[in-house]
């Protein structure tokens, strides 16, 4: 028998079968995982995560109005998790030094399709997760356009070390990338 395509899986969801959804979960929950690591690295919080986007997918399985969008819909609710996570932590964080007035507002948009705008906003995260040292030279030398030279004398390190904060920056770019491939082979998305 050869494997079920995630639309037929998507059907048999929407008639009620639950082993379809245990299917597309063990097809692309490691994935959702690994792409939730780069941002989260507390397992549980991984988990939880993961957990909540195959029920969320479960609860809505008879309002995906467009199954192609599958892989599309996943990483939305990725992005939004990840993001919800955030805002919770700095939540958290302004609660208990005394500031309460943050609210969570997350909007999940599950048909949408991944857009430059959704790639760019989950690399503007990363880069925001770097030592200062590191975001600075990184913005410098993409933003502004700067020489490893100006960027040394700017921040007053070494040549050598600019180039290391750059090249470490584009490694931890490329492992973004290649955990959101998953996200992004299927015909329908626009860049």
């Amino acid at each position: 028998m050869s494997e079920l395509t995630d639309n037929q899986l998507l059907e048999r969801m929407s008639n009620g079968d639950t082993g379809a959804l245990g299917i597309l979960y063990l097809r692309y929950a490691p994935s959702v995982s690994n792409f939730a690591y780069r941002f989260i690295k507390v397992r549980e919080d991984i988990d939880d995560i993961t957990h909540d986007i195959f029920c969320s997918l479960w609860d809505n399985r008879n309002s995906i109005k467009n199954p192609e969008s599958l892989k599309a819909y996943l990483f939305m609710m990725t992005r939004n998790a990840i993001f919800k996570a955030y805002k919770h932590k700095k939540v958290v964080a302004e609660y208990e030094s005394g500031v309460k007035n943050a609210g969570l507002n997350d909007t999940a948009d599950g048909e949408k399709l991944v857009t430059t705008k959704d790639l760019l906003e989950i690399i503007e995260l990363m880069i925001s997760q770097l030592p200062e040292k590191q975001k600075e030279a990184f913005r410098m030398s993409r933003y502004e356009n700067k020489t490893y030279s100006e960027i040394a004398e700017c921040l007053g390190i070494s040549q050598k070390t600019v180039q290391y904060y750059i090249s470490q920056t584009l490694a931890e770019l490329r492992k973004l990338t290649e955990a959101m491939l998953i996200f992004t082979t299927f015909d329908n998305i626009s860049f």
